[in-house]
């Protein structure tokens, strides 16, 4: 049984603990801005504190795996009960949504 509330309430971004800092280079960070310069509102659910570079994280997320179909990060999970995978995806999808 997941830990997660899903479907959200809101669009909620999976990411890891890197969260918005670095984003001109990292996929979590990425996704958090497309989300931003897009306008869309989200909350965040962080994996792996206090783990550099996700070591020792895999197998951990579980409960992500069993909404997405996969534990890599980032992923945005949708009220519909859909989830989108990646910060390409996630970027593209964000688009899509500004008016």
């Amino acid at each position: 049984m997941s830990s997660l509330e899903h479907p959200p309430s809101e669009p909620t971004l999976h990411t890891c603990h890197i969260g918005t800092k670095h984003g001109f280079i990292h996929p979590c960070g990425k996704a958090h801005k497309a989300l931003d310069k897009a306008g869309v509102a989200h909350s965040a659910q962080v994996y792996g504190k206090g783990k550099p570079l996700g070591r020792g994280t895999e197998g951990t997320r579980s409960d992500l795996k069993e909404i997405s179909g996969q534990e890599m990060l980032p992923v945005l999970a949708l009220p519909d009960g859909s989830t989108v995978n990646g910060s390409k995806a996630i970027a593209a999808w964000a688009k899509q949504q500004q008016t």
